[in-house]
């Protein structure tokens, strides 16, 4: 999963990319050094690894990417919209710290009109899609009629006069016919979106309001950035002080996750106990074929037990005396947490 982060000047993304891609043995970074791989922390892969003692464990992972700042009619805001099609979630960094010594380049701290700043950038940037596509369209419709080119250009115009009305069109329930056309499309407002409010560290429990019902959390990535310096003791200590469970990074990187609509199962052989990240929703058969195509061509069986049950249990064999595995077909529909062995032959 890829997460964009986009924000104004000086609203901390850059810090907050170093923190994410700063958690030592979970994180890697790219060449670029605009991208990090960032592990999910998971305590449950922990436990199964505990249980059968493989070589190693190896959890799901986000890629963060740092975007380029935002600010109107730039050269770094076309960049940024360029770069947030590659990405599968925008994450909005939006300022609501107080700081005298940093500048605002909208000159004021206003959380809510630096959300609309953003949200209409990229709402521009998908008209200017619809726009174009329907001058096309157009033309093509003149020389023939064509029943497909005709639905296309009435979904089209509905898009459009979605994001003229300022709504975004991941709001909007397609039917299966207009998401295979939307697939040849790149819609930066159909992606899913959050926003990340960077604030002081009293305002950590204060609740943000956004459009559409736009999920947020809150991050003070100036104390984030004293944790890291503090030994785990202090770091308990302080986080109790704060009344918080986990440092806000942590939980940042599991709440990116649930945004993504993604589910974890596991698999676990003599090499690795493993999570593996996919969409909710999804098949055995297609889950299958995220490990490796010929699980999902040669396609048997999937042997299933939840995490819950095998947690009871304590171990396999426990577990198979109180008969909790059970055999699942190819139209199974997976669940977060279960635990599965592929049976498949190619």
């Amino acid at each position: 999963m890829k997460i964009g982060l986009i924000g104004l000047e000086n609203a901390g993304k850059q810090s907050l990319f170093d923190l994410l891609t700063g958690l030592k043995e979970h994180t890697s970074h790219s060449e670029s050094h605009n991208i990090g791989v960032v592990s999910v922390p998971d305590e449950r892969v922990d436990f199964i690894y505990n249980a059968y003692k493989p070589a190693k464990k190896v959890y799901a992972h986000i890629e963060f990417y740092k975007l380029p700042s935002v600010t109107k009619k730039s050269e770094e805001t076309k960049k940024a919209l360029l770069s947030a099609k590659e990405v599968d979630i925008i994450a909005l960094v939006i300022r609501s710290f107080k700081n005298e010594n940093v500048y605002h380049p909208l000159e004021n701290i206003d959380v809510n009109r630096d959300f609309s700043v953003l949200i209409d950038e990229l709402i521009l940037a998908d008209l200017y899609i619809t726009e174009t596509r329907l001058e096309r369209l157009a033309l093509q419709l003149k020389s023939k009629k064509d029943e497909f080119l005709l639905k296309e250009h009435n979904l089209i115009l509905n898009l459009k006069e979605h994001l003229e009305k300022n709504e975004l069109l991941n709001q909007i329930q397609f039917s299966e016919s207009e998401q295979k056309i939307l697939r040849g499309y790149n819609f930066l407002t159909l992606k899913p979106i959050f926003v990340i409010v960077n604030c002081d560290e009293e305002d950590l429990s204060k609740e943000f309001s956004f459009q559409s019902n736009i999920k947020s959390i809150n991050i003070c990535v100036k104390t984030e950035l004293q944790l890291v310096d503090l030994e785990e003791k202090e770091r308990k200590e302080y986080l109790k002080l704060l009344g918080i469970d986990e440092p806000g990074i942590i939980r940042l990187i599991k709440f990116a996750y649930s945004c993504g609509n993604l589910i974890t199962f596991f698999t676990v052989n003599e090499k690795e106990a493993r999570c593996w990240a996919i969409k909710k929703g999804t098949t055995a058969l297609k889950a299958a074929g995220t490990i490796h195509s010929d699980f999902e061509k040669g396609f048997i069986r999937a042997e299933v037990i939840h995490f819950d049950d095998f947690k009871k249990a304590g171990s396999e064999s426990a577990a198979r005396k109180q008969g909790l595995y059970r055999l699942e077909g190819k139209d199974y529909i997976v669940q977060d947490g279960d635990i599965i062995k592929f049976r498949f032959n190619v």
